[in-house]
């Protein structure tokens, strides 16, 4: 064999080893990722997340509010908070993030939360045919009143009627008395057989006058998060607008983690204040004031946290104390 043969041999020999060698490296290299990747993936669901898609609320003689005065007095009440992205936990800092559905209990809308809802959610835009509206509530009676627009003035009006409830979301508010700058039109439109949309007009997102029923859609008055309202009744009360639920889904697992009677109670999911994150989570949220209810804003809870504090149980529970 010539020398220059055997120089190939030998160089065909260390290419074919340096190649197996490469391939078994790449080889063992892509499963050791893999097993890297896996990893990763096993600690992120058991570590770093409960596996739950959303968590229970259960609150208690709270005045809830989303922004502003627009919410609610909450006496008791179960509701189910949901991310929109079930990898991810609940972001109270983004309430477009997640939605809320109410399942056991009832909440009020005072007249002071029906105002600051009409006037500062609902009619606080650009051409709004109302403004400036007062509400004053009782038995089976709501009061509207404020300013209209009638061929380019504004004209005081009064507005009162019942509120009826449909298809578990829509409130209809037929008013059966109708004055317009200081005059009582009602006999001058029934004998004259004139629906109130012809005197006056209603066209905001969620409020419409259809005839003479202002059509309310609860599912698109409120600011977010959204809220998904299958509501079994509605009533007029002195106190305010109350609206009842009683819905499937309601958990059990409504034991405080301190006394109070006045709270808004947080278990299951993953829930993300500010930068903390508590998987499984078992926080209850209270007022620092021991006389006074709990007074929530969720636009505003980090202003409130930092002026309170918090508490660490030793099984794992948070305790907030908020300033109202």
């Amino acid at each position: 064999m010539s020398q220059t043969s055997l120089k190939l041999i030998t160089a065909g020999a260390l290419f074919l080893g340096y190649s197996a060698f490469a391939l078994a490296y790449e080889t063992e290299t892509d499963i050791v990722e893999a097993k890297l990747e896996a990893s990763e993936q096993y600690k992120v669901s058991n570590y770093r997340t409960s596996e739950k898609d959303g968590s229970t609320l259960y609150i208690k003689n709270t005045n809830f509010r989303v922004v502003d005065n627009i919410g609610f007095y909450i006496p008791d009440l179960v509701v189910r908070a949901t991310p929109n992205d079930s990898s991810q936990p609940l972001v109270f800092d983004d309430p477009t993030s997640f939605s809320l559905t109410p399942l056991k209990g009832s909440v009020v809308l005072d007249s002071g939360k029906l105002e600051a809802l009409l006037n500062k959610q609902v009619f606080a835009f650009k051409g709004a045919t109302l403004r400036n509206i007062k509400v004053k509530t009782a038995t089976n009676v709501l009061t509207l009143s404020g300013q209209m627009i009638r061929k380019g003035l504004w004209v005081p009006f009064v507005l009162k009627g019942d509120i009826k409830l449909q298809d578990g979301h829509i409130l209809n508010y037929t008013p059966w008395q109708v004055i317009t700058d200081g005059a009582d039109a009602t006999p001058v439109l029934k004998a004259a057989n004139v629906d109130i949309d012809e005197l006056l007009t209603v066209d905001a997102p969620g409020a419409k006058l259809i005839g003479s029923t202002v059509v309310l859609d609860t599912l698109k008055l409120f600011p977010p998060p959204v809220l998904h309202l299958n509501i079994a009744k509605a009533t007029m009360e002195d106190r305010g607008l109350v609206l009842t639920f009683d819905n499937a889904g309601a958990e059990t697992d409504s034991a405080t983690l301190a006394d109070s009677n006045s709270y808004i109670l947080i278990k299951g999911g993953d829930v993300k204040f500010m930068k903390a994150v508590p998987t499984n989570a078992q926080v209850q949220v209270m007022s620092t004031s021991t006389s006074e209810d709990l007074d929530f804003c969720l636009y505003d809870y980090r202003d409130q946290l930092s002026a309170g504090h918090l508490k660490l149980k030793e099984d794992g529970g948070i305790l907030a104390y908020l300033k109202n």
